[in-house]
């Protein structure tokens, strides 16, 4: 009897010592799915500070790109007031072809155009179309 009292104590102990061992193996399941989680989240995290940190970067550099600049290039070649290399306007004594000046007052048209249009401004009496050459 008491033999038998033992040996179904032992089977119920192997049982729930089986029942702990799978109990203990789902929990450190979970711990490693979390830490999983939890190291993903945190490389998510440092990509997109990183991501944040390159568009600062990049727009405090080009907040100091002046594009007018770029794209318009305003200068002198001698007596001549020139755009983009071109001559704006004729002397006597120096044939500057016609093709270049129309050329040029488009780009200046072009410029007009477009920094009226970056600070809202529209004209009252005149309409600007910039068409190249033929504006």
């Amino acid at each position: 009897a008491e033999r038998l009292a033992l040996a179904t104590e032992a089977a119920r102990l192997r049982t729930e010592r089986e029942a702990l061992r799978r109990d203990e193996e789902e929990w450190h399941a979970r711990i490693n799915a979390f830490e999983i989680e939890k190291q993903a989240a945190a490389e998510k995290e440092l990509r997109t500070s990183q991501l944040i940190a390159h568009c600062e970067s990049e727009i405090a550099r080009l907040s100091h790109v002046d594009v007018f600049a770029d794209v318009f290039c305003i200068s002198t070649n001698g007596a001549f007031g020139t755009i983009n290399g071109m001559r704006l306007g004729r002397l006597p004594g120096i044939a500057v072809e016609w093709a270049e000046i129309n050329a040029a007052l488009g780009q200046v048209a072009l410029l007009l155009h477009t920094v009226a249009r970056a600070h809202q401004f529209s004209f009252s009496a005149y309409a600007l179309l910039p068409m190249g050459s033929f504006s």
